[in-house]
Order: C-alpha cells, then sequence, then structure tokens
C-alpha cells in the first residue's frame, strides 16, 4: 500500500547502462522530531539550548519530500506493485532513479531527525508527564486517521481495481474487518512509538551519553558500522517494505543515531557544516555504486536483482553477487546523505524565517493528511490522457495544496487538530 521500499525495476538497467538566536528550552518537541519550537522561559536549572533554525528547515524539508516521491511511484510501470494501479500514461527511467535515490536515505533520514528531537524532548526529563503526551501525540493521529483519512485512500484503490461499489459498505468494511494494509504511509508513526518505547531506559542515561558520544567522525563511522551489519545480517533473509524486518531494526539505529548526533549536535552541525561538499560528493559516490551494483544484479538475473534490492534473497535460494558489498554501501548511502542534510542546512538554512512557524505546525498534520490525496489524485489523474509530466505537476499541486487546505480545516476546529498530529499555536520566533 505504501511506497516506502522501492521495487526493483528493470527500467534501471537501460538508464545506468547506456541570529542571534535567543537561548530557550527546547520543549515540546513534535513527536517526529518536531525542530526546536520555544514555548516559555526555562525554569530554573533547567537544561538551556541555543535555537537551530536549521534543524526546522530541515525537518520540514524532508517531509514535503514525501509527496514527490509518493506522487511519482503512481507513474512508473512497477508502482502497479504497490499502490495496485498506476497513471495512464508513465514517465522514463529519470524517475525510477529518482524514486530510487529519494528512497536510499529520506526514510532513514526521518527517522535521524526523530531521534534528534527525541533528544531535545528529554531535556524535559523522562517521566510520564514528558513521554506520555509523546506516545498519544502518536497513537491518537494514527488510530484516527487509520480509520477515518486512509479510507478514502483505500476506496480509491478498490474503484481502479473494481473491487468495490459504495463507499459506505466500503468503510464498514474497513472498520470492522481490520487489517495490517488500512495503516498505509502512517507505519512511520507506529515504527516511533516502539522506537521510543524501546530506548526508553537509554534516555534515562541523558547525562552520561553527552559525555560520552565520541567526535564527529568516529560517531558516523560507528553508526554506519553498526547499520552495515544490521543490513549485512537481516536483509538476506526477509525482504522488508513499511520498516518490517530488516528495515525495522535498521531505522531503528538511525532513531538511536539521530538522539547521539543531539547529545553533540552543535560540534556535530559545526563538522557537518565545514565538511559539507565531502560528505555530498561522498554521499553522490556511494550511491552511483550502489546503483550499478544493483544494476549489474539485475543484467545477470532480473529475479536475483529484484531480491537483492528487496530482501530475502537467501529464503528465496537466490545468491546476488556483492550482496555483502551492496548492503554495506546501502547503510553507507544512507548516512552520508542524512549528515551531507545536515551540512547543507547548517550551511544555507541556519536563519528564521516568517513562514517557519507556520511550516513546522503543519508539517506533521501534512504527513498524515497526504498520502489518501496522493491515492485520491492518482485515480482521477488516471481518467485523463495529458502528458504524464503535466498530470505529474498537477498532482504535486493538488497534493500540497489540498493537505494544507484539510489541515487549516482541522486546526480551525480546535481539539480536532490533534487528531491529525496539530499543535496548539505557539508564539512566533524571535526576529
Amino acid at each position: 500500500m505504501c511506497s516506502e521500499a522501492v521495487a526493483a525495476s528493470p527500467a534501471i538497467l537501460e538508464l545506468l547502462t547506456g541570529s542571534e538566536a535567543h537561548p530557550r528550552l527546547h520543549q515540546d518537541i513534535s513527536d517526529v522530531g518536531h525542530a526546536l519550537r520555544p514555548t516559555e522561559e526555562p525554569p530554573k536549572g533547567a537544561e538551556v539550548m541555543t535555537r537551530r533554525h536549521e534543524l526546522d528547515w530541515l525537518r520540514v524539508f524532508l517531509f514535503a519530500l514525501l509527496v514527490p516521491h509518493h506522487v511519482a511511484v503512481g507513474f512508473v510501470d512497477w508502482g502497479v506493485d504497490i499502490y495496485k494501479f498506476v497513471n495512464d500514461r508513465l514517465a522514463g527511467d529519470g524517475l525510477t532513479l529518482f524514486i530510487y535515490w529519494s528512497h536510499s536515505w529520506r526514510l532513514p533520514s526521518l527517522f535521524m531527525i526523530a531521534g534528534l528531537g527525541t533528544w531535545f524532548l528529554t531535556a524535559r526529563g523522562i517521566g510520564i508527564h514528558v513521554m506520555g503526551p509523546r506516545f498519544l501525540s502518536l497513537l491518537a493521529p494514527l488510530i484516527f486517521a487509520t480509520a477515518f483519512i486512509n479510507v478514502f485512500g483505500g476506496y480509491a484503490i478498490a474503484k481502479m481495481t473494481g473491487t468495490t461499489t459504495g463507499l459506505i459498505s466500503f468503510w464498514w468494511d474497513w472498520l470492522t474487518e481490520l487489517e495490517p494494509r488500512q495503516v498505509q504511509h502512517l507505519w512511520f508513526l507506529i515504527n516511533l512509538t516502539l522506537y521510543t518505547l524501546f530506548l526508553w531506559p537509554i534516555f534515562a542515561l541523558r547525562d552520561q551519553i553527552a559525555r560520552a558520544v565520541p567526535k564527529p567522525p568516529l560517531l558516523l563511522a560507528a553508526l554506519v558500522i553498526a547499520s552495515a551489519a544490521s543490513v549485512v545480517l537481516l536483509k538476506p533473509y526477509e525482504a522488508a517494505l513499511t520498516g518490517d524486518n530488516y528495515q525495522f531494526v535498521l531505522y531503528l539505529i538511525f532513531f538511536l543515531g539521530g538522539y547521539l548526533i543531539g547529545a553533540d549536535h552543535v560540534q556535530v552541525l559545526d563538522w557537518a557544516k565545514r565538511q559539507t561538499w565531502w560528505l555530498l560528493a561522498s554521499a553522490i559516490i556511494l550511491f552511483i555504486i550502489k546503483a550499478t551494483l544493483l544494476t549489474l544484479a539485475l543484467t545477470d538475473d532480473l529475479d536475483t536483482g529484484q531480491a537483492l534490492a528487496e530482501g530475502g534473497w537467501v529464503t528465496q535460494g537466490l545468491s546476488p553477487q556483492n550482496a555483502t558489498v551492496f548492503s554495506i554501501v546501502e547503510a553507507a548511502t544512507a548516512w552520508f546523505w542524512c549528515v551531507a542534510a545536515l551540512g547543507l542546512a547548517s550551511r544555507f538554512l541556519n536563519r528564521p524565517g516568517r513562514l517557519l512557524p507556520a511550516f513546522n505546525r503543519a508539517v506533521f498534520p501534512l504527513y498524515v493528511l497526504h498520502f489518501p490525496l496522493t491515492l485520491i489524485g492518482l485515480a482521477l489523474a488516471a481518467q485523463f490522457s495529458a502528458p504524464w509530466w503535466i498530470e505529474f505537476f498537477v498532482l504535486l499541486i493538488f497534493v500540497y495544496i489540498g493537505s494544507w487546505i484539510l489541515w487549516r480545516i482541522f486546526d480551525h476546529i480546535g481539539p480536532a487538530a490533534f487528531l491529525v498530529g496539530g499543535k496548539p499555536v505557539k508564539p512566533t520566533y524571535d526576529k
């Protein structure tokens, strides 16, 4: 149902072969890494931190990247394996490469940002008065959106595949015959809830972690090694699609890595800023290596190449060449893109903006709302015969604007905003 794992496509074959910031307490961080939102003066004895606007902006851009990624899946032939239908006009290999590139680091970066935000959240403590609201703000949108918002995306799929007739009867079945697929893109919230629960005891060691975290280069190396080990050891045995199997452990490491980055965020962001171009060049080279290795595997045997991309080749009795190297490069590619993004944000985005407070409040609700609109819009676009790139950009605009309008409706209702991940209005940034 969700496009979080990219099905390997033969299309890859042809393509690759032919402010002074005001010091305040960072509190009430959103539960998906809501970046550094000051609400009041810190109480006496509380930890005081300096606002990092680049983390605000990076979080906004990373969640905004969800929309073109999910829209793009509806314009490639293998998207039918994920959405059960695709647009009537399909794009070429370039869009497949974009999906593969964004998939290489987009979700890891979101878990990293969430972990980083959790570091600031735990500055307030780790008791139930802090962690309880966090769990509630994750689970409430998960339950509400699954029951009352995702159903419209599910109905769009059912209509396009000819498996339903009426919305009311479909909705009744949706509520009474629960299936994992109904969660759709919101599996992200399930993983975040579990990661927070699993690591809760570690949060009690916050002060010790702050003193023990290694220098940025060593921290990056350790995180790459840990991530590579998880992929090498687990990916051969089970495929992963929505943060399950080997991805569950891999994303847990990115969440924990974000927490460790938060423990020394001043030094890490400064180092990433100074090393931005080296990190970015390394990330590009690693992605080229990753794509090339996958291309070679697909050229040798399509099923084996697809298993290499998705996982589970051992249980299928397959033996991809260079599988261990590919797994190591997969982990390294994700981390280098994540840290390069931190460096780019620190270099170019470390400044407040008039729109930033509104974007920060809207980004989590837009995440909750965007995917059903993507499926609805794709079903509508498939009824027309315009060039694919026109339909693609029209659908992008439709999803962005539609999600924003829905968010503003929920926001104006008041308490209902909480059901889609909304937060009360906070004081504006210092100019």
